[in-house]
């Protein structure tokens, strides 16, 4: 059994106890007028499986749940389904003027996830006063982000070369069709 003042192990952290300098301020790398404070718990313990984000998107091959701590009387979740919302196409590629996302009320205890492959951008509003949640999804090796408000694409690697890559979608096309007007074939 360990003493009350010895450190907890790599595996245990005890978030009461970290300070605010612990916390990192975020800006989103797809839309920068999104911002957070956050602290990646599975990534201190050296966990892989996990993962966040804030702005309008869904993920291709990443699971991703939510877990809501802290909520005041405005925080929302806002969600665009392009089958619901009547634009856009089942495969995401739609444009930026096109995504209308719907307001639903977010309180303490409200659990959410979010399927890989289904079609149904998510990102949180806090409303007045802070949201505090924990995130988590799969973090499959080789992930592609849709950003369907911003109009981009990412695909992470999170393994091999570790980068990231964006694309307009715009500039994406099916392979073996026409690609967009302006965009040269290589």
């Amino acid at each position: 059994m360990l003493e009350p003042t010895a450190p907890p192990p790599s595996y245990h952290i005890r978030s009461a106890d970290l300070p605010l300098s612990a916390f990192e301020h975020r800006l989103h790398h797809v839309d920068r007028a999104n911002h957070r404070y956050q602290i990646s718990l599975g990534d201190s313990t050296g966990l892989t499986k996990t993962a966040t984000s804030t702005t309008l998107h869904w993920h291709s091959y990443d699971d991703e749940w939510m877990y809501v701590l802290v909520a005041d009387a405005g925080a929302t979740l806002l969600v665009w389904e392009p089958s619901v919302s009547g634009s856009g196409s089942e495969s995401g590629g739609v444009r930026k003027e096109e995504v209308v996302s719907r307001e639903e009320p977010l309180k303490a205890g409200d659990f959410l996830g979010f399927k890989a492959g289904v079609v149904r951008a998510h990102a949180l509003r806090a409303g007045t006063s802070e949201m505090v949640y924990l995130v988590g999804g799969s973090r499959v090796p080789l992930e592609v982000s849709h950003f369907p408000s911003a109009g981009v694409r990412q695909v992470t690697d999170s393994e091999g070369n570790g980068g990231s890559w964006k694309a307009k979608d715009e500039d994406v096309w099916v392979s073996g069709k026409t690609a967009p007007k302006g965009v040269e074939r290589g």
